[in-house]
């Protein structure tokens, strides 16, 4: 038996959840929290407890400590993912109770999980049909225009991973990636998405071919789903909008991301073994 106390937002999640399906596929995965996975995804092969449902006087935070000192006083075992960035590793430590783990700070984002990924959960069919509704009346159809998606990470990225080099990518950047998309493929339509939708209000102007998209978080992630190329900024969240959007996409399919991920800026990859075979990285 595995705990895991959720440690991220859905991008963040939807790794931890296929890392351990892949590596622990014959244990029983207990996630506390993971209220999204739980809410907007189907075959989800785990027991989901969501913060909602845990009792006040014992709480999610409570808990996770709890559960991490027991961990450290090898009353549970742990497990922990092995840093190297030539091969994913995670190493585990028996605990008294020695069929239950707990994991600590696990996030499977390397070249070894993401090119071999399996046990992604499904996004659920009324999240799908929102997405084609949303799409439809704004006369974009799926079976006729080449639609390609554009995320815009901002917020914690203006600082993180430091202030002189963070995450979040320049206008310039963008412009640049949907020329590369304009000079592969025909009249692409472009959809626009953030964490901060004023900012693409203020840098962006909507035409017959670029929309830009108010809507929740999972709504423009069903959205990615639905398109057949994407611009990707250095986010997990974007990544897996890339993901399922690969079995609908044609030859003319292309997703670009920044080279060096989150290191785009130092020129240094970040996380070190974060990289994956059909995605086009460019500087």
């Amino acid at each position: 038996m595995i705990l895991f106390f959720e440690n991220g937002r859905l991008g963040n999640q939807l790794f931890q959840y296929c890392g351990f399906k892949k590596y622990f596929p014959d244990d029983r995965l207990i996630l506390f929290g993971f209220d999204d996975i739980h809410n907007y995804f189907d075959h989800v092969e785990a027991h989901c407890i969501p913060k909602s449902k845990m009792p006040r006087w014992m709480g999610f935070r409570r808990l996770k400590r709890i559960a991490r000192f027991l961990a450290e006083i090898r009353i549970l075992g742990l497990l922990t993912e092995d840093p190297n960035p030539e091969h994913f590793n995670i190493t585990s430590r028996k605990g008294l109770l020695w069929m239950v783990f707990v994991s600590r700070d696990a996030y499977f984002q390397h070249r070894d999980v993401v090119n071999n990924l399996e046990y992604a959960p499904n996004l659920k069919p009324d999240l799908r049909e929102r997405a084609t509704r949303w799409l439809h009346a704004r006369d974009i159809r799926i079976d006729r225009d080449l639609i390609v998606f554009i995320h815009v990470r901002r917020g914690d990225y203006l600082h993180w991973p430091s202030k002189d080099y963070p995450a979040v990518m320049d206008l310039a950047w963008y412009r640049r990636a949907m020329g590369m998309i304009k000079d592969k493929v025909r009249n692409p339509v472009f959809i626009l998405m953030s964490d901060d939708q004023n900012y693409l209000h203020d840098v962006f102007e909507e035409s017959e071919t670029l929309f830009i998209s108010n809507n929740t978080a999972e709504l423009d992630l069903a959205i990615m789903a639905e398109c057949k190329g994407g611009i990707l900024s250095a986010s997990s969240f974007a990544w897996w909008g890339a993901f399922y959007a690969q079995p609908t996409r044609k030859r003319d399919a292309y997703f670009i991301a920044p080279k060096y991920w989150c290191g785009y800026r130092a020129k240094e990859w970040y996380p070190a073994g974060f990289r994956t075979d059909w995605i086009t990285y460019i500087e």
